[in-house]
């Protein structure tokens, strides 16, 4: 696949701008990200995710450019697509702040209704495992709902695929847990 249309922006609102006005009209474009080591900025991955679910895109295939710079390429959802657990959160916290267009509710609407309370459960061995940290199981206890569900969820997609990355997953959620410490994208 070859790098096609480029954009390079450096913060949501040209990402935003760019999308109100293209975004209908665009098959795909290649967002420019220069490497943090290049010491240029750059658009936060999650801030370019998080846009482009307002619109009803997605990202994909990421390519180098040379040295310093890579590009992923955005394009609108298609209608068959799913929706991760991770970007399930995005979206609610997107119609949260009333940042979601009526377009990136329509792509959606077929995988994911944001209104419907979805029935998540922790599976009883992760739960011992967590209650066998007493610090971890007291600070787990105060996490935000949003973060649970992504961290657990992305734990528990490993167990059908390797047990032992499902367990190291595990061990280091219930570390992190017992520092009181969030990792990964979306920490709210």
């Amino acid at each position: 696949m070859k790098i096609s249309k480029t954009l390079y922006v450096t913060n949501r609102v040209a990402w935003r701008r760019w999308l109100t006005k293209e975004g209908k009209r665009e098959k795909e474009i290649w967002l420019i990200y220069y490497k943090k080591s290049s010491g240029n900025p750059r658009i936060p991955y999650n801030d370019a995710v998080e846009e482009a679910l307002c619109f009803g895109w997605i990202d994909s295939t990421v390519k180098a450019i040379d040295e310093e710079r890579f590009a992923q390429r955005f394009t609108p959802r298609k209608p068959t697509s799913i929706l991760s657990r991770m970007n399930r959160e995005r979206v609610r916290k997107l119609i949260d702040e009333k940042r979601m267009t009526q377009t990136g509710l329509d792509a959606i609407a077929h995988a994911f209704d944001p209104g419907e309370n979805e029935n998540f459960t922790i599976a009883k061995d992760i739960i011992a495992a967590i209650k066998k940290d007493r610090l971890a199981w007291m600070n787990f206890q105060q996490l935000p709902e949003r973060y649970k569900r992504i961290r657990i969820d992305y734990i528990e997609r490993l167990r059908c695929h390797r047990k032992e990355a499902f367990w190291n997953s595990l061990r280091y959620f219930i570390k992190m847990t017992a520092k009181n410490k969030r990792f990964g994208l979306i920490t709210e």
